[in-house]
């Protein structure tokens, strides 16, 4: 597979998008759909970057940039290689270099930099402080803070790679109706800005998965960087009131801006149906009151299109680039498995393997190692797999030639592949398995 540098132009969308800015018309899109959880956004001047939960797969942290918000080029991975699972980000930039803090299956929290998001990223750096879903703040005197769930904040160095100071509790959550359907209170997700004589605390809430109507996002203010905090009269600021939507739990937004002055909250969710294509990524229009508080922009016609999907993801399949893979750091079956992401309700992926003399290899939608589908083969020289996902309903097919094929799986259902039934936070993705003498030949993902 060749290395190539991919800049994406979906020209009818990046129109959407500047008519929604000359207007202030609202913009509700999906830009990552399938599994693009967690996201965590920065506007850079007239750039944006973005970059998501990883989970056990690795190289981790897949940084994406764009200069419309509605299409991305992924520019580099900022973690190689370790032993944890990767949760929710936070990225930040402070006097020119670029950080991002972030918490592991372990407990702790991490955090790495760079002087250009391209790289290199530095050895990931432990920071002495436990909870998740880390959050940056600076205040106005330049001290800097790392916010966690459940309403903690932790002073940090001057440099951003040190914790400082006790752990306290500094924000209480806002107290949803009793009668919703959620997995609990869950406060996760803290992520601050500073507006005219404000601080904003985007909060999740909820649950991330569970019932459709888990997640929310949050928002409080406060005149000082740690409080105290004034819950948003408005909450919650995004949420699933109903099973009927199109998109189920949704939450974990940050708010950002563009240089035109128009607002946004990016937030990730499932799409209605497709558990198992994992949470994607979402951006919808915000105004502010005339109260100070951040809310959705309700008008006419505002509601999504197609379920805010865009014609045209180009930008996200260019499998042929190795950046848009990684391994499944578990390994599978004796083997090593590398994984990528779909983005399509109906889909089809083919592959063709050359297995030489102690080799092995196999095509495959992964979830983990008890819910995955597909084929290996040790014997050579060629082997063919062409996985078919309808809908949740997948078949594949084998062959010694590419001309020749024999059904291997006929209409089994995946729709319980998914974290709801198997836990992990993961989705079900294309994946290839090689072990031994065998190479990847050529790999195809079509939209159906």
């Amino acid at each position: 597979m060749k290395v190539q540098s991919y800049v994406a132009m979906a020209v009818a969308a990046v129109s959407l998008l500047m008519s929604g800015c000359r207007q202030k018309d609202a913009l509700k899109v999906v830009i990552f759909p399938g599994d693009y959880p967690d996201p965590t956004i920065l506007r850079d001047g007239n750039d944006y970057y973005m970059t998501h939960s990883n989970f056990t797969y690795y190289p981790g942290l897949l940084i994406w940039h764009s200069t419309d918000l509605l299409t991305w080029e992924p520019i580099a991975r900022a973690v190689q290689d370790q032993d944890y699972s990767i949760y929710a980000p936070d990225l930040c930039k402070v006097d020119g270099k670029y950080y991002i803090y972030y918490p592991t299956s372990s407990g702790e929290n991490f955090v790495v930099t760079a002087d250009r998001m391209e790289g290199p990223w530095s050895e990931p750096v432990k920071l002495m402080v436990s909870g998740i879903d880390p959050g940056h703040a600076i205040d106005a005197d330049g001290n800097r803070y790392l916010y966690t769930n459940d309403g903690h904040v932790a002073p940090l160095s001057a440099d951003g790679l040190s914790i400082t100071g006790p752990n306290k509790k500094v924000y209480d959550p806002w107290q949803y109706p009793e009668e919703w359907e959620t997995e609990g209170m869950w406060l996760e997700s803290p992520k601050i800005l500073k507006r005219g004589d404000y601080y904003y605390l985007v909060s999740a809430e909820g649950g991330t998965a569970g019932p459709p109507t888990s997640h929310m996002c949050v928002v409080a203010r406060s005149k000082s960087v740690t409080g105290p905090w004034e819950n948003s009269p408005y909450n919650p600021l995004v949420h699933t009131y109903s099973a009927d939507e199109q998109w189920w739990s949704k939450g974990h937004g940050t708010l950002i801006d563009d240089p035109q002055g128009n607002w946004y909250i990016v937030y990730h969710a499932y799409r209605n149906g497709f558990h198992t294509l994992g949470r994607s990524t979402i951006i919808e229009s915000v105004e502010w009151t005339k109260d100070g508080w951040p809310v959705l922009v309700q008008k006419k016609g505002a509601k999504w299109k197609r379920g805010g999907l865009q014609k045209n993801y180009d930008y996200l399949r260019h499998y042929e680039n190795p950046i848009m893979w990684a391994k499944w750091e578990p390994g599978f079956d004796g083997g090593t498995l590398m994984t990528t992401t779909a983005i399509d309700a109906s889909y089809q992926i083919s592959a063709h393997f050359k297995i030489g003399e102690g080799g092995r290899a196999g095509l495959y939608l992964f979830y983990n190692e008890d819910a995955n589908i597909g084929a290996q083969e040790s014997k050579g020289p060629d082997f063919y797999v062409r996985i078919l996902n309808d809908r949740n309903n997948v078949s594949v097919w084998i062959s010694p030639d590419g001309a020749d094929w024999t059904v291997y799986y006929q209409n089994a259902t995946v729709q319980s592949y998914h974290h709801n039934y198997y836990k992990g936070f993961f989705a079900l993705r294309p994946a290839y398995l090689l072990d031994g003498n065998a190479t990847l030949a050529s790999f195809d993902y079509k939209p159906l």
